[in-house]
């Protein structure tokens, strides 16, 4: 069978908010190795019930499994000593290792002072104006996102001559079967068109250089082949004959569009971050650029909730 590009889209839950969903982006980015999980259940070993966590971050250190939760708060006012009171007791009942809180309006002084003294770290998000940005995200200081999405509109297949047929090219037709050698069914040719539209070359080539203006597209598969490079036939009932194909020809329609980020630059913990939103595929989708005090960089994108 041929191998098709899968494309996994992970959805966040309603109940998170932006600033949970950047806090989240930032460790992911962050956490080399470790498995980061957005709106985690937890059990209290308590009340036996599962209690949800902002972020978890699950990893190894000397072997051993170590849990660092992160709790967010997207609030207009600084965290205040009993928001970090009762987040202390709700951990002390779960597998917490390691808690950190995270304001978007910071702490006030005696918030910080008691999670100093339970040992929690805790970061807010800091206005930044003095951090030179453009190698995070770009020399003019402006990201921009390019979307591309295609509808094939007709797939021809050449199909060489045989002893007693001359070579031919054919329009394909949804229910057309494609071979291989022996003879055996692979797939209907709708489905290889699609991985073939799907692929990662065909998506990096549409990407790098589609312009706006571009409507239309052409697909060129010279020679076709399964994913163990097998190559493919079709099978001709009269007279009863497989034909080894030389090639596809994929054309179809084109829509690109191109939206920039509205950037907003800040520090988080420590990390220089810009983040910001667009619409792609009529969705409204996340940008997080972070990078770290070691100069190392990295950028997430992930689809927000519906309001």
């Amino acid at each position: 069978m041929f191998a098709p590009l899968i494309l996994k889209i992970s959805l966040m839950p309603k109940r998170t908010n932006e600033f949970q969903k950047l806090v989240y982006l930032v460790r992911t980015n962050l956490a080399a190795g470790a498995m980061v999980t957005e709106s985690k259940m937890l059990r209290d070993r308590v009340t036996q019930k599962r209690r949800e966590v902002d972020v978890c971050i699950e990893g190894r250190v000397g072997g051993q499994a170590v849990m660092v939760c992160v709790e967010c708060r997207d609030h207009k006012r600084p965290a205040d000593v009993q928001w970090v009171d009762a987040l202390c007791t709700k951990h002390e009942r779960l597998p917490t290792n390691a808690l950190i809180l995270a304001s978007k309006s910071g702490f006030t002084p005696e918030a910080r002072r008691v999670a100093e003294a339970y040992g929690i770290e805790t970061f807010s998000l800091e206005d930044v104006d003095s951090i030179d940005f453009p190698s995070l995200i770009g020399a003019n200081g402006t990201l921009w996102t390019k979307t591309v999405s295609i509808t094939p509109t007709k797939v021809t297949a050449t199909v060489l001559a045989t002893d007693s047929l001359p070579e031919e090219t054919v329009v394909l037709l949804q229910d057309n079967l494609l071979y291989i050698e022996d003879g055996s069914e692979l797939c209907q040719a709708t489905e290889y068109v699609q991985a073939v539209a799907n692929s990662n070359s065909a998506r990096d080539y549409l990407l790098a250089e589609g312009q706006e203006e571009h409507t239309w597209f052409e697909f060129r598969c010279e020679p076709p082949h399964d994913a163990l490079k097998r190559p493919l036939f079709m099978k001709k009932l009269d007279p009863l004959v497989l034909r080894p194909i030389s090639s596809f020809r994929i054309i179809g329609q084109c829509e690109f569009k191109i939206a920039p980020f509205a950037m907003h630059r800040a520090k988080l913990g420590g990390v220089h971050v810009s983040w910001g939103k667009t619409i792609a595929h009529g969705r409204l989708v996340l940008l997080v650029a972070t990078m770290d005090d070691t100069g190392g960089q990295k950028v997430s994108i992930t689809e927000l909730p519906e309001a």
